[in-house]
C-alpha cells in the first residue's frame, strides 16, 4: 500500500501572503497522513517566498516531502501550472494560500482512493467564511455536476481532489486566464466525462474570503477577467456541440450581467446583456435570459433553479 506521500500532491500557489500562509502550510504538515507538498510563489512582492523557503526547511522530511518553486509569470493559474508540471503523484489537490485544511482531510482522501479504484475525482463540502462575517457550508455533488459547476463552481480549488494524468490530459491550467480559471478548468474537465464520487461527512476544509483575493470584492471591477473565463468556457463546450451547456451557460452570463447592474454598473451590465442577447436567435429564450437578468438584478437569488425546466 503507498503512503499518502506517495499518493496526493497539495499544490499551493502564494502571492504576497506573508503574514498568513504558514498558517496553510501548517494545516497540511499537521495532516496523518501527511502528502507531498508544492509550494510555487507567484513573484511575491513581500518575504513570503523567504517566509516559506524557511517554513519548508523546518518542515521537510522523507514522511512529508516539501518543494518550493518560483513563477513568473503573472496569475495563480500559471503558479498552479507550474506545480502540476512537477507532480508524480497519482492524484493531485490544489488548495490555496489562505485557507485551511482542518485534521483528517489526507487521511479520509487516501482511504476513498484506495477503496474506490477507477475515481478519477473526488470531492466534498467546505465551509466558508464570508467578507460580512457569515459562516456557510458549500457543498459538492457527484450529480449533476454540469449543472452544478456551471452555476455554483463546485469544481473550485479547495473542493476536489483529481487524477494527475486526468488534469493533464485536458490540458491543465490556462495562464491566460486570470480570473475564475478553477471555473474554466472544471468545465473542460466536465466534457472529459469523469468518474466523479462525493465524499460525505463533516467539512474538513476551511475557506475565509479575504478582500484581496483574486475574486475580490465585487463583480463589475473585474469583468474582463471573469467574461474572458467564461468565453474559454463557451467555446469549450460548443466545441464539444452541447448545446444544453451552452444555454446553461448563457444563463449564467446573464446572471452576471445582473449582479454587475445590482453594483450600478450599469454600462458594464447592458454590454453584456446586449452581447449576450445578440447572439441568441430565438425570442423565448432571449425572454427568459432578460427575466433572470432582471431577477438577479433587484437581488434575487436562485434564478437557475427556477428556470432550469424550461431550458
Amino acid at each position: 500500500m503507498k503512503s499518502a506521500c506517495e499518493l496526493i500532491t497539495v499544490v499551493i500557489p502564494v502571492y504576497n501572503r506573508e503574514s498568513i500562509v504558514a498558517s496553510t502550510l501548517d494545516s497540511v504538515a499537521i495532516q496523518t497522513p501527511a502528502p507531498r507538498l508544492i509550494v510555487v510563489d507567484n513573484a511575491s512582492t513581500d518575504g513570503s517566498l523567504k517566509t516559506v523557503k524557511e517554513w519548508a526547511e523546518r518542515h521537510s522530511s522523507t514522511r512529508f516531502p516539501v518543494t518550493v518553486t518560483v513563477e513568473t509569470a503573472k496569475g495563480a493559474a500559471a503558479a498552479r501550472q507550474k506545480g502540476l508540471q512537477m507532480v508524480d503523484t497519482p492524484f493531485v489537490l490544489f488548495f490555496d494560500s489562505d485557507d485551511i485544511m482542518l485534521p483528517g482531510h489526507i487521511d479520509r482522501l487516501v482511504r476513498a482512493i484506495e477503496h474506490y479504484p477507477g475515481i478519477d475525482i473526488f470531492g466534498w463540502d467546505i465551509h466558508a467564511m464570508e467578507l460580512d462575517g457569515r459562516r456557510s457550508t458549500y457543498p459538492f455533488s457527484d450529480r449533476n455536476i454540469a449543472f452544478r459547476h456551471i452555476f455554483n463552481g463546485i469544481f473550485s480549488t479547495q473542493r476536489y481532489a483529481a487524477s494527475t494524468e486526468l488534469i493533464r490530459s485536458v490540458g491543465g491550467w490556462d495562464p491566460t486566464v486570470l480570473g475564475w480559471d478553477d471555473y474554466e478548468l472544471g468545465v473542460r474537465l466536465i466534457c472529459s466525462s469523469p468518474q466523479v464520487k462525493y465524499l460525505p461527512g463533516t467539512p474538513t476544509v476551511a475557506m475565509k474570503r479575504l478582500a484581496d483575493s483574486i475574486t475580490g470584492t465585487d463583480f463589475a471591477s473585474g469583468a474582463e477577467k471573469w467574461e474572458y473565463a467564461m468565453d474559454l468556457c463557451r467555446r469549450t463546450l460548443s466545441d464539444h456541440g452541447n448545446g444544453q451547456l451552452v444555454r446553461w451557460l448563457d444563463l449564467k452570463l446573464a446572471v452576471l450581467a445582473g449582479l454587475y447592474r445590482r453594483e450600478n454598473a450599469h454600462r458594464e451590465a447592458s454590454r453584456l446583456l446586449k452581447r449576450i442577447m445578440d447572439r441568441e436567435t430565438s425570442a423565448w429564450r432571449r425572454t427568459i435570459l432578460a427575466m433572470a437578468f432582471h431577477y438577479t438584478a433587484v437581488g434575487g437569488r436562485g434564478i437557475h433553479h427556477i428556470l432550469r425546466p424550461i431550458l
